[in-house]
């Protein structure tokens, strides 16, 4: 048995410490709880509906008086201590019996501490694996005392959690009565971190009664909320990871990635948050698969950050892909039939029994259920178009017999795939088979495509056989630009002075030749005009001898 005193009780905390650390678990066990329960002796009598009415009398069992500061700092940090103690032995009962007995030392801690001390008490007997109802009958039980004692902001942290409960318990119609009712509460206060955590749990209540507008509504205004506060990592994560849900609800695969890579970076990031980075991993997984990129989902199952994580259920999702992208719906369904032995062996064991508790119990999970069915749907799809391809006339039970399903079934698909134009032919209920007909516009269309692919592949001999005539346009457009460029380089060195001496000798040349042309413009003019003297003498002379010629003519004819 642990003696404990005032004066004592700082030496013995250091003692627990030292074999907390050593890894001597139970003998720091014994003493941080021999420092709680001296010192926070346990209640006695009544249960915890009376206790929470007369929460003023439980102050007086408090053996520690208000200035005593050291005193006061060393029963806190036992009561974590011993907390993280119970966690690892998963005593779900001793931590609900932790935090009815540290209620009377909460009026000695200011209400921030009083929050985080019971929220992690709380979180604690969740990972416990104490049973839901059990839970909610604490909550219930702490609420009551929060309201007693007038801690308004503690209780509203209570009855969220409390929401939360009766949204894991599936009482969907309970949860958002009680949600609506706090949040009209959390918004007059105007508290908008919880107003955040609130209109997020909101979308997913939402979510899982399959009212997409509302649920989205909801993840609008948790974003706004987000936007006028700082929002923590945790929360950021949060919003990111119910983005990427709604995308793939809304068959937006690429978008609800990038959300799901963010989330799963985010909680991946904070470091204790490994269930939940884990459920972002599967999402994430699962809407990759469905964006029909092979290369790109090999290239993220081998990241770094994807490979630390192990589990039956990560090889499932491995599982899952190679069958998606091989289109075998009968892996597929083996992997889902595995998938449920596996879920059914985890319901009859304890929390406490399982292999990892990290792991994620997938059919378990709503968005993993509607994934699966939406995936599953598609790859009957794929293959039923598959298994027909190579035939014109096939019969319906043939057909059932290479997908392993019911001829019923098999023609339901079938008549929807023809409803959808997905698929051309009829099915003849006489003959009780599928007659296929050849897709005349996918034919030409795959003709018009080859002969265009033939074309390009081609495409200098086709040009030169189709080119017409030759023309000079080509180089005649050259030599104008050459032109053009050496006026421009001339004007530029005409600005610039370049050309003076030039234009002067230029000059001087012109007007010389000028002097040059004019003297001899001149005497080829007096040339001209001397021959043109010497031309009317001649003809004067001519014209003399010819008329004294025709006078003795005419004296001839006289005479005759």
């Amino acid at each position: 048995m642990v003696t404990i005193t005032k004066d004592n009780a700082l030496e013995r905390f250091e003692a627990a410490e030292d074999s907390y650390a050593r890894g001597d678990r139970s003998g720091a066990k014994a003493i941080y709880a021999a420092l709680v329960t001296t010192f926070v002796p346990l209640p006695t009598g009544g249960d915890e509906e009376d206790e929470a009415a007369a929460g003023d009398d439980h102050a007086a069992v408090v053996l520690i008086d208000a200035d005593e500061t050291d005193l006061i700092r060393t029963v806190e940090q036992s009561v974590y201590r011993l907390t993280e103690i119970l966690l690892l032995q998963k005593s779900g009962a001793q931590l609900i019996a932790l935090l009815r007995q540290a209620r009377p030392f909460f009026h000695l801690l200011p209400k921030a501490k009083t929050t985080n001390m019971v929220r992690k008490l709380f979180d604690s007997i969740m990972l416990c694996g104490v049973e839901l109802t059990t839970q909610y009958e604490v909550c219930v039980h702490n609420v009551r005392w929060a309201r007693a004692e007038k801690r308004t902001f503690l209780r509203h942290r209570l009855q969220l959690r409390q929401v939360e409960i009766l949204v894991e318990q599936r009482k969907t119609r309970e949860a958002l009565t009680q949600l609506l009712t706090l949040l009209r509460e959390v918004r007059r206060l105007d508290d908008r971190t919880l107003l955040l955590d609130l209109h997020l749990l909101e979308s997913k209540i939402y979510y899982s009664i399959r009212n997409s507008s509302k649920s989205r509504a909801a993840l609008v205004s948790a974003r706004t909320t987000a936007n006028t506060i700082y929002c923590p990592p945790f929360s950021q994560a949060e919003i990111d990871l119910q983005s990427g849900v709604l995308h793939a609800e809304d068959c937006d695969h690429k978008t609800a990635y990038s959300y799901l890579y963010e989330a799963f970076e985010g909680y991946n990031g904070l470091g204790d948050q490994a269930r939940l980075a884990r459920k972002a991993l599967v999402y994430m997984l699962l809407s990759k698969i469905q964006t029909d990129q092979p290369q790109e989902l090999k290239a993220v199952l081998t990241s770094k950050s994807v490979l630390c994580y192990k589990g039956r259920d990560l090889d499932a999702i491995r599982g899952i892909a190679d069958a998606y992208i091989d289109r075998d719906v009968h892996r597929f369904n083996a992997i889902l039939t595995e998938l449920r032995d596996y879920s059914r062996g985890q319901e009859a064991l304890h929390a406490s029994e399982t292999a990892d508790q990290h792991e994620i119990d997938l059919l378990a999970d709503d968005v993993v259920r509607r994934q699966l069915e939406e995936m599953y749907d598609t790859l009957i799809e794929r293959h039923l178009l598959k298994c027909i391809l190579p035939y014109h006339r096939v019969q319906l039970a043939h057909i059932a017999d290479l997908l392993k399903l019911d001829t019923a079934v098999v023609e339901n698909r079938i008549s929807k795939l023809i409803l959808d134009k997905k698929l051309l032919g009829i099915v003849d209920q006489e003959h009780n088979c599928l007659i296929l007909f050849d897709d005349v516009e996918k034919i030409k269309r795959e003709a018009e495509e080859k002969e265009e692919k033939a074309f390009y592949e081609n495409a200098a001999d086709e040009a030169n056989t189709k080119r017409g005539k030759e023309t000079t346009l080509y180089a005649d457009a050259l030599a104008a630009l050459e032109a053009f460029d050496g006026l421009i380089t001339a004007l530029f060195d005409k600005v610039g002075g370049k050309f003076d001496a030039l234009v002067d000798e230029s000059y001087a040349k012109r007007k010389e030749q000028q002097e040059k042309n004019q003297k001899k413009h001149k005497e080829e003019k007096d040339a001209k005009k001397g021959s043109a003297n010497n031309n009317n003498s001649n003809a004067a002379d001519a014209g003399d001898s010819s008329g004294a010629a025709k006078k003795e003519e005419g004296k001839k004819d006289q005479k005759k």
